[in-house]
């Protein structure tokens, strides 16, 4: 009796209109709640800077500023048909984590020995992404100790969330824009630690004082590391780098670059001891829980360093093109920051809004730059940066001169620098 009641009523349970559910599932709307606001604010932001690029492929003409795609390499034949002649050989690897070492044979391993030969340093590691390698490398100079770490404001953005992620924040200590006295003061009242700079800074093309770095690095007991990633392919009678066409390569313990860049590869490189890359893959969380670096990426890298050193007039065209581009817009007066030699061409602003408009009436005469806003810059030191590549002629200059100097009453670029906010007190004060 009891047990027909029972399946009695589980067959009603079932065969009952509507079907039974056992389970009730709510349905909620999950999208405006989950980003943080900060984060909703700078995509709202980034996305209203960087809206002129929608329409770009729309573009008859458009003068190609974007870039860092150097040499021109992103549409060499050689180098892209090597690339799609290893993928069609090897295939793509087992997908297993970077700690499965790739064997001492392996063109990755091969490429790796190319790295560190071109780039005169003991040893290098092949990593996805310079993020990786930055950080990658920082992670492993402070993790488990108590080094403090002193930084360039203008040190690529990378390199602050690599102290997060080696759990150091409270050991950060940033040091104004290429000021040695600055970072001498800090070093001396903190004591010995970790020095992280560009050696050709990405948003305004300074250089930095590499001879004082090393010089200063050596007497204070501090270990040097250098982004390289706009110098590698740039500078150099080979492209090797400031760091090693300097013959400083000795006094720095740390080189990483984007290959991305003048290389054109979707890799990047830590050059060091072979005592820091062996830890790389073995202890480095990015490393450890990433896929190895596939065997056709290396095989392009190798053939793209082969290219590189050979780009010699392509680093003189970059060279003699910036400075013409450079002096004209001083004569204009604009203001113009970066070194006279290097290809990144940067002009202050200075206020986000005003940045943000001057960006959108270049796009509009087809003069594309990019826009570097808060945080990637300090507070109220927008600027607009002009990459000089190989897609850039002088005829191209001439016409962003000449548009630039006609928008003159319109942009006011005598006005920008009086609205930068003073560094020093700016620095001072995110580091109190």
């Amino acid at each position: 009796m009891k047990t027909s009641l029972f399946c009695s009523m589980w067959y009603k349970l079932f065969h009952s209109t509507p079907p039974f559910q056992p389970f009730t599932i709510t349905k909620r709307h999950l999208g405006s709640g989950l980003p943080g606001d900060y984060v909703r604010e700078l995509a709202t932001l980034f996305n209203r800077a960087y809206s002129p690029f929608e329409n770009l492929d729309k573009s008859k003409f458009h003068v190609d500023f974007y870039s860092s795609d150097y040499l021109g390499l992103g549409l060499n034949k050689e180098l892209n048909q090597t690339h799609a002649d290893a993928i069609l050989r090897a295939g793509m690897d087992h997908n297993v984590s970077s700690i499965v070492s790739h064997p001492p044979n392996s063109p990755v391993k091969d490429t790796e020995l190319a790295l560190a030969r071109w780039l005169k340093s003991e040893a290098a590691v092949l990593t996805y992404t310079c993020a990786t390698a930055n950080i990658g490398v920082i992670e492993i100079l402070l993790k488990g100790n108590d080094r403090p770490i002193y930084m360039d404001h203008y040190a690529h953005m990378t390199f602050k969330t690599a102290v997060s992620v080696a759990e150091a924040s409270s050991r950060l200590k940033l040091f104004r824009h290429n000021d040695m006295d600055h970072l001498r003061s800090r070093i001396e009242k903190a004591g010995s630690g970790v020095v992280v700079v560009d050696s050709i800074y990405s948003t305004n093309g300074d250089e930095a004082p590499m001879a004082e770095l090393v010089e200063l690095c050596h007497r204070l007991d501090c270990i040097l590391v250098v982004d390289e990633s706009h110098a590698v392919g740039v500078v150099g009678d080979a492209g090797e780098g400031l760091v090693a066409h300097l013959g400083l390569e000795d006094g720095v313990h740390v080189r990483t670059a984007s290959l991305a860049k003048a290389l054109s590869c979707q890799n990047g490189v830590a050059a060091s001891s072979k005592e820091v890359t062996d830890c790389f893959n073995n202890a480095t969380t990015l490393a450890v829980f990433s896929q190895n670096v596939q065997t056709p990426s290396a095989v392009k890298v190798k053939k793209a360093i082969e290219l590189a050193i050979l780009a010699t007039q392509q680093r003189d065209d970059l060279r003699n093109l910036s400075q013409s581009f450079r002096q004209q817009l001083k004569e204009a007066g604009y203001p113009v920051t970066g070194n006279a030699n290097h290809p990144i061409v940067s002009l202050m602003v200075g206020d986000q809004e005003r940045a943000m408009y001057t960006h959108n009436v270049l796009c509009s005469y087809g003069i594309f730059p990019l826009i570097f806003l808060y945080p990637t810059t300090p507070k109220n030191e927008a600027l607009m940066r002009f990459v000089i590549n190989q897609y850039v002629t002088p005829e191209k200059v001439a016409y962003t001169v000449k548009t630039l100097k006609d928008l003159r009453q319109d942009l006011k670029p005598w006005t920008w620098a009086g609205e930068q906010r003073n560094k020093k007190q700016n620095i001072e004060n995110s580091s109190n």
